[in-house]
């Protein structure tokens, strides 16, 4: 089978780095290409990290790009491309228009990431998802969502729920002791760590905030930020908050992580505090590493946490919310304990990596038989 994985965005967070994780788990058995932006950061990911033959295309917002999808889908059936997967929703049309022009005619797949957010029900929108075979939605709640909006397809719909490893290696309680000085923390700190971009929508300034109430209540709770800016200056202005509200010395920040799991290991919960995260792939990974977890109650987060049992929900954009939870699981060890347990049962049976690719795999050979 020939797959072309097909992401043009130009960032680096789970949507793109899943593009990676796809291409690579299905290049075991097939030939995958991968079509990227040139020097982007997906770009410079692969260049670092994988051997898979790479495509640079230009990125077009054009509702109409015939230029693009005309070369497109020269390659297309240069390379007898039986699949397309596609993960970007900006990528839509550039795709569907050079399925319409190829000689080929592969298969679309769209694993769909972000929310749905209004009805597509016009001639222009009809087109395009009438090329798309299969769209995979990453919650149930996606899934209500995208049949709501794109009701004429809704029979092409379906959920296919993130897949995680679990950590290559397991950290002992000397390697802990030992990383996490290495990064400033004592081994009697406790640490709550937030891995993500740092962006306003990440909600690291709630945690912040949380720590500063922590500290106020003579909790000894410090935090790990983790994650690349993505406006260079964004981190200085988390800092200037730190300082103003004189926790910056219980707060450190990392740059981006290729091994978060490792990073994880290291703190006693894990945050999510984004104010409307379709799916949050840092909580079936902390799950997996055996971390208790803590998330807004929005998107697809209640998917994954089932409060006080696999992990903890606070009131989405609500510091004071995400301050009570991260202080049940400071004051309780046995809560987070039975917490962490339960998520890492649930994450290694529902999130695990091997089964969510030969799922998607089987996806793949089911509409290659049909076309």
């Amino acid at each position: 089978m020939n797959i072309l994985e097909l992401c043009l965005s130009p960032g680096l967070g789970g949507l793109e780095l899943y593009t990676y994780r796809a291409s690579t788990a299905l290049s075991a058995k097939h030939h995958v290409i991968v079509a990227v932006v040139e020097n982007s950061m997906l770009d410079n990911y692969y260049k670092e990290n994988s051997t898979l033959k790479r495509l640079h295309i230009k990125s077009n917002r054009n509702p109409l790009p015939f230029i693009n999808a005309k070369k497109l889908a020269r390659i297309i059936d240069d390379n007898n491309i039986d699949v397309i997967h596609m993960h970007w929703g900006r990528d839509l049309a550039l795709v569907a228009f050079s399925k319409y022009f190829s000689k080929a005619k592969p298969a679309i797949i769209h694993t769909r990431h972000m929310m749905i957010t209004h009805v597509k029900n016009d001639f222009y929108h009809n087109f395009l998802y009438s090329q798309i075979n299969l769209m995979l939605t990453i919650t149930r709640e996606l899934e209500k969502l995208a049949k709501s909006f794109i009701h004429r397809y809704a029979r092409k719909i379906t959920t296919l729920y993130h897949g995680v490893k679990q950590p290559d290696k397991f950290l002992g309680a000397t390697d802990i002791k030992q990383q996490r000085e290495a990064l400033g923390f004592s081994e009697d700190d406790f640490i709550a760590g937030l891995i993500g971009r740092l962006e306003e929508s990440k909600g690291q300034h709630l945690l912040i905030n949380a720590i500063h109430t922590c500290r106020q209540n003579g909790h000894r709770v410090n935090a790990l930020i983790v994650g690349h800016e993505m406006n260079p200056g964004y981190r200085d202005k988390l800092k200037s908050l730190a300082t103003e509200l004189g926790v910056i010395e219980h707060i450190k920040f990392h740059d981006f992580s290729n091994n978060p799991q490792q990073l994880m290991q290291l703190c006693d919960c894990i945050v999510l505090a984004s104010g409307n995260e379709t799916f949050g792939l840092v909580l079936p990974e902390a799950m997996r590493a055996g971390i208790a977890i803590i998330g807004s109650n929005s998107g697809g987060v209640p998917e994954i946490i089932d409060h006080e049992k696999t992990g903890l929900l606070f009131e989405s954009g609500d510091a004071a919310s995400l301050y009570e939870q991260i202080e049940r699981l400071y004051v309780d060890t046995e809560l987070r304990k039975n917490i962490a347990c339960n998520g890492k049962e649930k994450a290694d049976d529902i999130f695990n990596n091997e089964d969510h690719f030969i799922s998607l795999e089987k996806h793949f050979l089911d509409l290659i038989k049909l076309q």
